[in-house]
């Protein structure tokens, strides 16, 4: 990334966490789940909405804190908690297309995205194990 500072273009820093290619992934599934946000019902503002905003964020934030952490073991700690949230939103979007919230082909993209990222937390999390 480069950044304007006073005129000159100046590099960025990039952290641990942005070359991992599943952090890149959670930062699509937000892209792609606030489209989807956008069509549920006012009356789900409060709750469904909601409930999966802070499950989208929980993944690509837990992944971010985690890879900060000292060892191995504490940064798959933090990984296991991205997949239960991965896990969440599944969930969640289940639940919207069950109540008609949304239909199931608009959530063919979200739903690809989440089952590789699914994938590729648990492999990162056995990977951290050794």
């Amino acid at each position: 990334m480069i950044e304007l500072i006073k005129g000159q273009a100046i590099k960025m820093f990039t952290y641990n966490f942005e070359k991992l290619e599943v952090w890149k992934l959670s930062l699509k599934i937000n892209d792609e789940s606030l489209k989807l946000l956008k069509k549920l019902p006012s009356s789900e503002k409060c709750v469904l909405r909601d409930q999966l905003r802070r499950a989208l964020l929980s993944i690509c934030l837990n992944i971010a804190e985690g890879s900060g952490r000292g060892s191995k073991k504490d940064f798959g700690r933090f990984v296991r908690n991205s997949i239960g949230s991965t896990l969440e939103v599944i969930a969640c979007f289940r639940m919207a297309v069950r109540q008609k919230y949304l239909d199931e082909n608009e959530c063919e993209t979200i739903n690809a995205l989440l089952k590789e990222t699914y994938f590729k937390l648990i492999k990162l999390s056995k990977y951290l194990q050794k």
